[in-house]
This record gives C-alpha cells, sequence and structure tokens, in this order.
C-alpha cells in the first residue's frame, strides 16, 4: 500500500440530518448497507474503507447529538486510523469551519462526504495528490464536477468564515479551480434515499 500523502488531513464530513433517507426509513443512512443487500458494509464504513491511509490524518466530523452514529465510531473509526469530531452544526459549511479550525494542515484537506461510498480509493489518491497549498481541486467526470474536493491551506481563513448549509461551493464558485479528469462515476453519486444504493 503507498504511504499517506504527508502534509494533508482528509476530512469526513458526517454531520448531517439524512432527512430525505429518514422520510423513506427511519435509519440512519450512514449505517444503513451501503448496497442493496443487508449484508453489505454500511455507507460510512466503505466511504472510510476508501479513505483510510490516503493521506497524514483522517477525521470525521459528527454531530454530538447523533448518539448511535458516535457509538459506531467509538467502536469502529480506529480500525480506519481515524480520528473522530463532534460538532454542533447548522449546516454544513458550518461544520467544515469548525473542522478546518481544529484541524490546521500543512498543504491542506481532502474533504470527503460521508455518504458518498462508491469513489475507488486510486481515484481518491489522484485527488489528493494534487492539492497544494494555493490550490482549490475538484474532480471532473463526463462534464460534471464532484466530490472529493480538494482545499489548499491558503484558503483556511475564508472557509473558517463559512456558515449554514452551502459548505465551501461558494470558495469553488469564486476562484480558479484545478479540476482533475476521472474514470469514476463514483464522485457523482451520494445516498440521499434507499433508492440511490447500487444492487449487491
Amino acid at each position: 500500500m503507498p504511504e499517506p500523502i504527508m502534509g494533508l488531513c482528509t476530512l469526513v464530513l458526517a454531520a448531517g440530518q439524512g432527512s430525505r433517507y429518514r422520510e423513506l426509513v427511519d435509519q440512519d443512512k450512514l449505517l444503513a448497507p451501503s448496497r442493496d443487500a443487508p449484508a453489505a458494509p454500511g455507507v460510512l464504513a466503505s466511504t472510510l474503507e476508501s479513505l483510510a491511509g490516503v493521506t497524514e490524518r483522517l477525521v470525521v466530523v459528527t454531530r454530538e447529538d447523533n448518539l448511535a452514529l458516535r457509538a459506531w465510531l467509538d467502536q469502529r473509526a480506529g480500525s480506519f486510523g481515524a480520528e473522530v469530531f463532534t460538532v454542533r452544526s447548522n449546516g454544513l459549511g458550518h461544520s467544515l469551519a469548525q473542522a478546518i479550525a481544529q484541524y490546521p494542515a500543512e498543504q491542506g484537506w481532502l474533504v470527503a462526504l460521508g455518504d458518498m461510498p462508491y469513489i475507488r480509493r486510486e481515484t481518491i489518491r489522484g485527488i489528493a495528490a494534487e492539492i497544494r497549498q494555493e490550490r482549490l481541486v475538484v474532480p471532473r467526470h463526463v462534464g460534471q464536477l464532484g466530490h472529493p474536493r480538494g482545499i489548499g491551506s491558503c484558503y483556511r481563513s475564508q472557509v473558517m468564515a463559512l456558515d449554514g448549509d452551502r459548505g465551501a461551493q461558494a470558495l469553488f464558485s469564486a476562484g480558479p479551480v484545478t479540476e482533475v479528469e476521472v474514470d469514476d462515476v463514483g464522485v457523482l453519486q451520494d445516498i440521499d434515499r434507499p433508492e440511490d444504493r447500487r444492487d449487491a
């Protein structure tokens, strides 16, 4: 296995409410099977499996009131080499701002979403390898921009000012962005509802 990319911290955003999923199934989507089969690994477990060891540090950002997910992380985060950071959050941007304030990184951050379990490990590593202090990095697949995204350390103060639910979208819309072309549809596939899961 390749050595972790030094100077980078991966932040896995897992602090959302998952309300669209819960409308259909009374379950935290991050703990639900990642494929349409009961024995499949959970969504967050699959995401962390792909991210583990890619960068120097791996942090899962979750809400302090999500007791079920926190209990799962207490048991399993260590097996992926992950730390857990709990927040009180009013949205994606607010969660990201708190995490970047808590976890400075020399080169920058790879920001992944906890509900995107289908991205291939080599894709993640290729995106991470493009991160520099002065760069914003985003994968592109067949003309569409996806995740995970890279935020260079020069942007730390701008990210720390984020609030609400827009994440870093405004940052990526305003500045020059390094696009990484990938042959991996997983960078576009998040799980909002049970039917978004791939077949077994």
